[in-house]
């Protein structure tokens, strides 16, 4: 993965932290936990910092809004919004300027999802709508009941003087699809009290023409150290990308215990200088 992708994928997380698609192994029901802010709206703010050896410096920061809202159909959906910019020396070698918007239904089911990236003079703008095929189109729409999804992306692309690129882009995915926001929306609602220690979830990522395996390692409660000093209840998560077979440096996660089970820290280890690390602002 790019080492600009790993900014963002923290960013993204933490916040929840070229476009893609998800799909998730299935999960037992009772590790599924209630929806906590389904009505209550949430803004997460958040810094990024470049640590090596005894120097930090800011590099970037991330802002989350997340509401309910009901459609021109009368349908209620959750939106969340998400806003990334990188700062400082950072912005020489994995420059962010992104917003993400993401909405879907009660139950988790993604309905549409945007991602408009501004870097200099590259523009684009990729939009995608989700239509899940049901097991019994009688029952609820809830993620149990997907038997495949139908994806359409419509991608527009635009390099300084250069005639803008689109492109349509279908896809066929077996059980839910989800795409980069609202999967981490899904992982940090799991029911991690109730889950057992060493818990291993697999989402598999189509990002354009290839293929990741997003591994999701539960490790238990942990205490989480704040850069003030002051300590937090959380569950550790480690998420990590697998390349050719094996599982790359995973991103730690320190998710709150309370039930909105909110981001709390985020750290990945760069492989040959230094590390990466997302804290929420208090």
């Amino acid at each position: 993965m790019l080492r600009k992708n790993i900014l963002f994928l923290i960013i993204t997380y933490a916040c929840a932290t070229a476009p893609a698609i998800y799909s998730a192994s299935p999960i037992a029901p009772q590790e599924q936990a209630a929806w906590a802010a389904s009505n209550t709206p949430e803004l997460l703010e958040y810094n990024i910092y470049f640590h090596i050896g005894l120097i930090s410096a800011k590099s970037g920061y991330g802002k989350l809004c997340f509401t309910k809202e009901t459609d021109k159909q009368g349908q209620t959906v959750y939106h969340g919004q998400l806003a990334g910019k990188s700062l400082s020396i950072v912005e020489h070698i994995m420059r962010v300027r992104d917003t993400l918007d993401c909405y879907f239904n009660e139950d988790m089911v993604p309905l549409s999802f945007r991602k408009g990236t501004h870097e200099g003079s590259y523009n684009a703008l990729a939009n995608y709508s989700y239509h899940p095929h049901w097991h019994n189109e009688g029952a609820a729409k809830r993620l149990n009941n997907v038997d495949s999804t139908s994806v359409v992306l419509q991608r527009w692309r635009k390099k300084g003087k250069d005639a803008a690129v689109n492109r349509v882009v279908n896809y066929t995915n077996q059980g839910p699809a989800y795409d980069m926001l609202s999967v981490f929306y899904s992982i940090r609602h799991l029911d991690y009290e109730h889950m057992k220690k060493g818990k291993r979830l697999k989402f598999v990522c189509y990002d354009g023409t290839s293929q990741q395996t997003i591994h999701v390692d539960y490790r238990g409660k942990e205490k989480c150290e704040m850069r003030s000093g002051k300590t937090r209840e959380s569950f550790l998560i480690h998420l990590s990308f697998a390349t050719k077979g094996q599982d790359e440096t995973p991103l730690k996660v320190w998710l709150s215990t309370t039930p909105d089970h909110r981001p709390l820290k985020a750290i990945i280890g760069l492989k040959r200088i230094g590390s990466i690390r997302c804290e929420i602002q208090e």
